[in-house]
């Protein structure tokens, strides 16, 4: 038996409970934002651990399971309660790891490493709340000493977890104000609860938990309690109706500190996990461009931004719009219209991984992608062929005023209309160009048209807005029915990027 062999089962089963409970815990959740997203957000960070786990050859030391595992969440970590699953799975298996691995750990090491997860946990979350996750965290380490004090075996001790673990679930219903009301428990601490309970099953049996009470989740009727959120005040002072995640790189944990600081000063819901040399951020805010520039100053390597009002209200079972833009300026407009926008500096640096998780957050099935130049456009292709669960649709695009154009014909569509046909004639409709402050007027003439329906203009960091107001005496001259729209970009060069969109030609 290889010596990862119960750390490899207990992270595989912990997964699938995930995924049969996923519905249920997107069903529940109620903070810190009723997004309805908890299980999908933590069962595709679980995913990414497992997917980098499956790459290790059977015989991989459990270091090496460990290490594949830690930076796969990490890297792959959805919204709050995937960052500070991944930071407590990691603080865990790093302990137990050090302590002789799962196959062997002590009863003393098993409460050891549970104590260090709930810590870690704590560490990745800027404003700790009570009767959430954290809150289940330090119950199980807790149960766990004590049965280790009472001179309890292995399993008894993982089974003690268990047990503390779902008495403090119980009371999350009435420490939290929102779950109160709702009549659930947090999902964010059931789905922890999921991750304890397979671990006690691969050290103690499939049975051992076979007796003990388990913790209804839904307390009132036993129907969907998920209201519509407000775009403000999601359960925190400050409230935010976007959320912003990206990885960055810093050097060091004083880095990681001035990081979380600068993300409170933004939004809330912050939580940044740390570990192999990496930082998964998280942040719900209502000033999206403000948290994109604060990841561009630390190098991050992908950003996403989604909607938290659009992704409760989205059916995960439709297509989903996912945006490719080198311009952050325009992830606030874009997401507003609802896609997923995955905002990329350097095209150069585009990752399938990063592509990937953009895909699924926009949709379980299917997806409409639109991309502002070339090499985003290509790597978008290159994933597309690769693609095994979802149908990925890529859009003849390559400029930032046509995924504009994509985005917003997606929002008017209707049910039943074919959402990549409908993007597809929008980007096709719309002429493209590029320009300075001096040559823009020159510019933006050779591109209108008698059917001119919408200017775009996106300005790149440090043009004064005040350039549209001759494009758009010139519009009025030439097409009196176009609409001029002004994005400040907030990219490098070319200064000014122009679309033009005309109505289609009866």
């Amino acid at each position: 038996m290889s010596e990862a062999t119960d750390l490899r089962r207990w992270l595989e089963a912990g997964v699938d409970a995930v995924k049969r409970a996923r519905e249920s815990l997107d069903a529940i959740n109620v903070f810190p934002v009723a997004d309805a997203d908890t299980g999908t957000n933590i069962y595709l960070t679980l995913q990414e651990g497992n997917r980098a786990v499956a790459k290790l050859p059977d015989d991989a030391t459990h270091r090496e399971v460990v290490a594949a595992f830690a930076r796969g969440a990490l890297v792959g970590a959805r919204g709050n309660s995937g960052v500070i699953v991944s930071q407590y799975l990691s603080g865990f298996l790093t302990a137990i790891d050090e302590r002789g691995g799962l196959n062997r750990a002590r009863p003393a090491a098993i409460a050891e490493a549970l104590e260090i997860a709930a810590e870690a946990a704590y560490r990745a979350v800027s404003s700790p709340v009570e009767g959430t996750i954290l809150t289940v965290a330090r119950a199980a380490a807790k149960g766990a000493r004590g049965a280790v004090g009472a001179k309890a075996g292995r399993e008894a001790v993982a089974v003690a977890a268990v047990v503390s673990a779902r008495a403090a679930l119980a009371a999350t219903h009435e420490q939290l104000p929102s779950a109160r009301r709702a009549g659930v428990v947090d999902a964010g601490a059931a789905g922890l609860v999921l991750q304890l309970e397979m671990l006690a099953e691969t050290l103690a049996g499939r049975d051992a938990l076979a007796a003990l009470d388990e913790v209804e989740w839904e307390l009132r009727d036993g129907h969907s309690v998920i209201s519509t959120p407000s775009p403000h005040g999601h359960g925190l002072p400050g409230g935010g109706a976007y959320e912003v995640m990206f990885v960055a790189s810093p050097p060091d944990m004083d880095d990681v500190d001035r990081l979380r600081l600068d993300l409170e000063g933004v939004g809330d819901s912050v939580t940044v996990s740390f570990g192999h040399g990496l930082a998964q951020a998280h942040v719900h805010t209502d000033a999206p461009e403000l948290a994109v520039r604060i990841a561009q100053s630390v190098d991050a390597r992908q950003i996403v931004v989604r909607s938290l009002l659009m992704s409760h209200v989205a059916d995960r079972a439709a297509t989903g719009v996912v945006a490719l833009t080198s311009c952050p300026g325009l992830a606030e407009p874009l997401t507003d219209a609802g896609a997923v926008v995955l905002v990329v500096p350097d095209p150069a640096r585009m990752k399938k991984r990063e592509l990937r998780r953009a895909v699924k957050d926009a949709s379980g099935s299917s997806s409409v992608v639109v991309a502002g130049n070339l090499a985003l456009r290509l790597a978008a292709r290159e994933l597309a062929a690769r693609r095994r669960h979802w149908r990925m649709t890529v859009l003849e695009a390559g400029h930032e005023a046509q995924v504009i154009a994509a985005v917003a014909a997606a929002a008017l569509a209707t049910p039943g209309e074919d959402l990549a046909a409908l993007m597809a004639d929008a980007v096709a409709r719309t002429a493209t160009g590029a320009s300075s402050v001096d040559a823009l007027d020159d510019d933006v003439e050779r591109l209108l048209g008698p059917h001119a329906d919408v200017v775009t203009l996106i300005l790149a960091r440090g043009v004064p807005a005040d350039v549209a107001e001759a494009v758009r005496r010139l519009v009025a001259r030439t097409a009196p029915m176009a609409d001029v729209q002004v994005y400040e970009g907030g990219h490098g060069e070319p200064g000014i990027l122009i679309g033009v969109e005309s109505s289609p030609v009866a």
